[in-house]
């Protein structure tokens, strides 16, 4: 669930588009007779990651979704992160271009219509491709336009990684997501979060996840 402003209970705040201005947190609560916790999905997986995958044992964790959409969960000491706005995380709406592309969020720019699924098919047909996300970075003989939209992923990527890297200097960044599968990440796309962070040294781990498409049920439950 994602844009939008609804209820605040116990701490977390539930959000969504059909469901503005519905208590949902409550009316689940009511249906079960029994108290719940609702969080966003990227804090569970991060706060799974953190506790119990490839950021156990380190102590500021920022957990990364690439899938449809872009978010991010920041986890310190075993702990999920809120903040005072409790939006701490949504890394994906962060803007990297001012005018750049639109986001259903309102602004222009924001990190998730460059590095998501959804935010790279929607380039992609732009410019008259017609292939999945997967299917369009899993493909090995790439045309001219097609390296060229791949490199501008991998940049746009280092560039909105190296954002959470300058601000928050996290001990390590998890990556999760259908898209955390692809292993130029890895390799090319850390040699592009080097360009762009504000250090003479570049020492950040940047991982796979470990308890792949099921972290953010452990998250849930670790709740």
């Amino acid at each position: 669930m994602r844009c939008g402003v609804d209820e605040r209970r116990g701490g977390r705040r539930v959000d969504g588009g059909c469901l503005n201005g519905t208590a949902l947190h409550s009316m689940i609560e009511e249906k079960l007779n029994h108290s719940v916790e609702i969080e966003n999905d990227a804090n569970c997986f991060a706060l799974a990651e953190a506790t119990l995958g490839a950021g156990k044992g380190h102590e500021l964790v920022f957990g990364i979704i690439m899938g449809t959409g872009c978010g991010g969960g920041f986890v310190f000491n075993n702990q999920i992160r809120l903040g005072p706005n409790l939006i701490s995380g949504e890394w994906g709406h962060s803007v990297l271009y001012p005018d750049g592309n639109e986001c259903y969020c309102g602004k222009r720019g924001c990190v998730e219509t460059y590095i998501s699924g959804g935010g790279l098919e929607t380039q992609l047909k732009n410019h008259g491709i017609n292939y999945s996300a997967k299917e369009f970075l899993n493909k090995k003989n790439k045309n001219e336009l097609e390296i060229k939209i791949f490199d501008e992923f991998l940049n746009n990527f280092g560039r909105s990684v190296a954002n959470i890297i300058n601000s928050i200097d996290p001990d390590i960044i998890v990556l999760g997501g259908g898209l955390s599968n692809l292993t130029r990440l890895y390799s090319q796309g850390i040699e592009e979060i080097q360009r762009y962070v504000f250090s003479g040294s570049f020492k950040t781990p940047i991982v796979m996840n470990k308890l792949g498409d099921s972290a953010g049920v452990y998250g849930a439950a670790l709740l």
